[in-house]
């Protein structure tokens, strides 16, 4: 194993694996995820996933089988839950290393990997159950494999020419496996993203003399038969599963997860609020933090290629495409999620990489070297600013029970100076290095002393509770408490109540019932329900994963504590 490999992986271990089990499953979509695939292994049903007794429809089976695998290996707990995500992204990082490495040079795949390890966006996902990061490695890619496939240049060659038939063959089936798993991840992204970047490419590649009429053209050693079998694998590995429930659920489902949750999604507001076409770009901006502010080093770049009408090299060009495409196909979108764009993460990553190491190199040079200073100060004054609201909040994060409050504000703190001391001494090449290992801290920080509170949690504590009181023919319902994470720890069915109305009907009625409710909540109800109500246990705490900058800026322990009442009337 290459050395930089090896380095790549014990960076990953810090930032994606450590802890992964530390926190409960939280009460948002990896609940959703985390219950089916255990009731997956309950039931043995292997083929539909459930939640709550209700068929889930909403996205295909992988995540669930890579969860379910992982409770059958290991158990059924929360690092099992979330090992999909975590090796996800390190696939991930290992992917952009490898692009990396071949279409720039092994140091640019080195640092590019790096940037993807300790990104905030990537380390966020690796923590949880959900598919994203998954759908990103396969999407990545079936992307690059299909850029190889159809390829013009020599960089792209393996153990054979580029336009070998052999060659082509080989990576095109590698992609139509990739996007075949995409979609049986997340659905038809699978196959639309790679498409949207490498076809677009491939006819630029393969455009022909300069002045030339453009025709429509296979490239030199693919041919109709291989395309065909790429098809044929494609179909071969994503169809079963669509084919299956189809027979099982009819032919209605089949129109309902194409149209109703990817086409609906993709074009009405029926999921997803209405967001404005700008959305992604702060939501990128954010989620390559700490290395954002090195994207001011595109700045001459960009400039000098406006004023001289001059076209991008040939791999800087896929990198712009294969982050431009996505992005504008997103931001087209009407319901917009900020996850959804973590597969412009590893180009982007390397034409950062691509970027830092060109000035580095030419640091002799005023500009370069001011650039890199200006960078490396925005990043400085980013882990200020966050030791700063980290130092703010501590009273919050004591109240959440967090051992040591102020230790997120200690590690930005000292990132920022190790980082500057490098600056401020001339040694920009160590900047890099100091960029890492202090993402690589303030990451760790974050998740063992914000993201991750003391266990028992309290949707545990609450499950204990329910488990203790319930009786065969109690019905449990919740209102804006433990929605969704509680069935994964008590067992126990439940309705969600969604109104108020639905809420007085519910603790009102003849049968024997428990609920989950917010202390603010229950008070003005009571009084319209005419059999009072007996308190079984209430659960304060403080839910650090709910917080918001507004709440760290003026810390208010009691203003951001949540009050969980679980009542029953009998």
């Amino acid at each position: 194993m290459a050395p930089p490999v090896r380095w790549l992986l014990v960076l990953c271990v810090v930032t994606l694996f450590l802890g992964l089990g530390r926190s409960a499953v939280t009460d948002s979509d990896e609940a959703f995820y985390a219950e089916s695939a255990r009731q997956m292994v309950e039931s043995g049903d292997w083929l539909t996933p459930h939640y709550n007794a209700v068929v889930r429809f909403e996205k295909p089976v992988l995540m669930y089988w890579l969860i379910a695998t992982a409770y059958a290996v290991g158990g059924v707990t929360e690092a099992a839950a979330r090992l999909p995500s975590a090796l996800a992204g390190l696939a991930l990082v290992l992917l952009t290393f490898a692009v990396a490495s071949r279409w720039y040079d092994r140091p640019t795949g080195t640092l590019a990997g790096a940037i993807v390890a300790t990104t905030f966006g990537c380390a966020v996902m690796a923590w949880q159950a959900l598919p994203d990061l998954p759908v990103t490695a396969f999407i990545t890619f079936a992307t690059w494999a299909l850029i190889r496939a159809l390829s013009s240049d020599g960089r792209d060659a393996g153990t054979r020419p580029v336009d070998a038939p052999g060659h082509r063959r080989a990576w095109l089936l590698a992609a139509a496996v990739a996007s075949a798993l995409a979609c049986l991840t997340k659905g038809p992204i699978g196959i639309v993203l790679p498409a949207l970047v490498a076809l677009p490419l491939a006819c630029w590649e393969h455009r022909g003399p300069a002045g030339a009429a453009w025709r429509p053209r296979l490239p030199s050693g693919l041919t109709l038969a291989t395309v065909a079998a790429a098809l044929g694998v494609f179909v071969a590995v994503a169809a079963p599963w669509f084919a299956a429930m189809a027979q099982v659920h009819g032919a209605a489902y089949l129109v309902r997860f194409f149209v109703g949750e990817n086409l609906t999604r993709f074009a009405t507001p029926e999921f997803n609020d209405p967001r404005p076409f700008w959305f992604y770009l702060p939501i990128l901006a954010g989620g390559l933090l700490p290395w954002t502010p090195f994207a001011a080093l595109w700045v001459p770049g960009v400039a000098r290629a406006i004023r001289t009408r001059a076209a991008p090299q040939l791999v800087d060009l896929r990198l712009i495409v294969w982050t431009l495409a996505p992005l504008l196909f997103y931001s087209a979108s009407i319901g917009k999620q900020p996850r959804y764009i973590l597969p412009l993460l590893p180009p982007v990553a390397i034409l950062l990489a691509r970027s830092i190491r060109e000035h580095l190199a030419a640091r002799a040079e005023p500009g370069c070297a001011w650039r890199l200073r200006v960078s490396a100060a925005g990043v400085v004054a980013y882990w200020l600013a966050l030791a700063w609201l980290m130092f703010r909040g501590a009273p919050v994060l004591a109240a959440a029970g967090m051992p040591q409050p102020l230790l997120p504000a200690t590690a930005c703190l000292g990132a920022a100076i190790a980082l500057c001391a490098a600056v401020v001494m001339g040694r920009l090449d160590t900047a890099p290095l100091a960029v890492v290992l202090g993402g690589a801290a303030t990451l760790l920080a974050l998740h063992f002393q914000v993201f991750s509170p003391p266990r028992p949690s309290p949707v545990e504590r609450a499950a204990a509770t329910l488990r203790a009181a319930w009786r065969e023919g109690h019905t449990l319902g919740t209102y804006h408490a433990f929605g969704r994470n509680q069935i994964f720890y008590s067992g126990l069915p439940r309705l969600d109540l969604v109104t108020a109305d639905q809420t007085v009907d519910f603790l009102g009625s003849a049968a024997p019932v428990i609920a989950l409710i917010r202390q603010g909540d229950l008070a003005p109800l009571e009084s319209r329900i005419a059999k009072p109500l007996r308190r079984l246990d209430r659960i304060d705490y403080v839910d650090t994963a709910a917080l918001r900058i507004g709440d760290l800026l003026r810390p208010d322990p009691d203003g951001v504590r949540q009050r969980i009442l679980i009542v029953t009337n009998r």
